[in-house]
Formats: structure tokens, sequence, C-alpha cells
């Protein structure tokens, strides 16, 4: 990034290339739509480049990629609550249609029978779905946390958050989630 910061094009070049897949699944699990996902991943490295000169060297430079990332999904939802349809019109209604990739890869990449691979792509679905019902915030943090395997310092670095108020973000959201699926562990529900 300092590299980037001084102008050089290869910098961001390779700025981008070790870090476009991890941002673009972080928006992916924040938005649940991949090719909004796709779109909000360009704009947040159009913004680190135009904003390139206030990056300063005092924390790692991945926090304040994702803080870059978390305005701009937040802008989008923002967005998307006040004109749905314009902004979301392309994503997709049968649930399964935005897994298509990842579940032929899932398939391809495992050797579990048949039963087995359906069965977890469907307990995937159901915690995606259970994920998805959370408040922002409170999604965000399990994504940080969970998917991105950050500290509580590193969330409440990227939130504008204490550590405190972290930890109480994640608590809540884990009670959520708990409650939603407890219906599937207890009773053995489908979808």
């Amino acid at each position: 990034m300092l590299a980037t910061q001084a102008d050089d094009p290869l910098a961001f070049e390779e700025l981008m290339a070790r870090n476009q897949a991890r941002v673009r699944a972080f928006l992916m699990r924040f938005v649940g739509n991949e090719q909004l996902a796709e779109d909000l991943a360009q704009e947040v490295f159009m913004r680190v480049y135009k904003h390139r000169a206030t990056y300063r060297h005092e924390a790692r430079f991945s926090t304040w990629l994702y803080r870059v990332a978390h305005n701009v999904a937040y802008n989008a939802l923002r967005a998307k609550s006040r004109r749905p349809e314009a902004l979301f019109s392309g994503a997709a209604t049968n649930p399964d249609e935005s897994d298509v990739g990842y579940e032929e890869n899932v398939l391809a990449q495992t050797g579990a029978s048949p039963t087995r691979q359906v069965a977890k792509l469907e307990l995937q679905q159901i915690v995606r779905q259970a994920i998805d019902q959370l408040a922002p915030r409170q999604r965000e943090a399990i994504i940080l946390s969970r998917f991105e395997g950050m500290s509580y310092q590193e969330i409440a670095d990227v939130m504008k958050m204490t550590i405190q108020a972290v930890k109480s973000l994640l608590s809540r959201a884990r009670v959520n989630l708990k409650e939603a699926l407890e219906p599937y562990v207890n009773e053995g529900k489908r979808p």
C-alpha cells in the first residue's frame, strides 16, 4: 500500500491481486448477491486507489481495506432500502441460483455420497439464510469473526466500535443464530 501511495501502478495491481478474492467473498457474504458483490468489490478498489493518500500506516492494511468494504456495503444496503428494484433487480429469486458455481465446486471436490453432498448443501443454505436474517451489524460482525478470522480488536477497528461492543454484538448474533437454527438441530427439520 505504501508503494501504491507513491503512485506505483504495479503495486496497485499487486494489491488488488492479493486482496480482491477476500474482499469479494466478504461482500458476497454480506450482501448475498454474487453480481452485486463483484460490482461492490470493484467500487472498493476504486475507492482505495482514489483515497490512497489518506491511508496511514498506523494499523494493518487489511483493517483499513475492510473498513472501506464495510462503508461500500452499507451504502449499497442503504440504497437497496430506498430503491430495491433498481439496485438489486439482478438478485436471484431462487436461493439455489446464486449457489450454482459453489455447489458444483463442492460436488466436484468431495468424495462423499450424493446424499451427504445434498445434506451438506442444505445445511449450508440453512446457515446462510439464518446469517442473512441477522441485523446488518450482527451479520457483519459474524462474517468478520467467523469467515474472515478477525480478532475482536480488528473487528472493532473495522466497525468503529469498542471491543466490548463487538463482544456484545457477537453474543447477540450468536443467540439469534441459535434461535434461528434450533428447529433444524433439535427437530431435524428440512428447509
